[in-house]
């Protein structure tokens, strides 16, 4: 995947237009590995360890978060996907100094931090309780749960992913803004959810 030529192009697209543009570049969809690229080559553009013009760094900040709610608006990545990189970009903006200007509302601690709490797919009663289930399933697994060592492993059609594995990937970013939250209502949510992380 022409990544880099991608980006190139991606940075003319007029603000508003990238989902026309990401339409005609994938007609049949668009890959969430291209994706996960696109997010990881705007996140080393922007690191506050290059020499990169602060109009540059503010732009592809923003194309970043242009891009992530893009992703998971048509399902392209998994909403926990698409939290967990807002909240590493987040992270990342926090970290440079001067602070970036103009960066919107979602970049910002609180901003990242409310739409990640809103793509958690389950409530903490329903975390933990599948969280113990996964541990009993663990514990009391036969030799057939585990692939065999040295030996092939086939996966039977696509892998799914439980709503606690995207629980436990979102936490592990919130601890990364928790502490610039500004909104008591936000930083407590966050606080409740982070107290059972142990747990999970």
């Amino acid at each position: 995947m022409r990544v880099d030529a991608d980006l190139r192009e991606m940075r003319g697209v007029p603000e508003g237009q990238l989902a026309d543009w990401v339409s005609r570049r994938f007609p049949d969809g668009t890959p969430p590995q291209w994706w996960l690229s696109i997010f990881e080559s705007l996140e080393v553009s922007a690191t506050p360890f290059r020499d990169v013009a602060p109009d540059r760094r503010s732009e592809d900040l923003n194309l970043a978060a242009e891009a992530i709610l893009l992703a998971v608006k048509p399902g392209g990545v998994r909403p926990a996907i698409g939290a967990y990189w807002m909240l590493r970009i987040a992270a990342l903006a926090l970290r440079i100094d001067p602070p970036v200007s103009g960066l919107p509302q979602i970049l910002t601690p609180d901003g990242s931090a409310e739409w990640a709490l809103q793509q958690i797919p389950l409530t903490r009663e329903r975390a933990i309780a599948e969280s113990e289930t996964r541990r009993d399933e663990y514990l009391n697994a036969g030799e057939g749960f585990y692939a065999p060592v040295g030996g092939e492993v086939t996966l039977a059609g696509e892998v799914a992913f439980s709503g606690l594995q995207d629980v436990e990937l979102i936490l592990s970013a919130l601890a990364w803004v928790c502490s610039h939250v500004k909104d008591e209502r936000i930083e407590c949510e966050i606080r409740a959810w982070l107290e059972i992380q142990g747990d999970l």
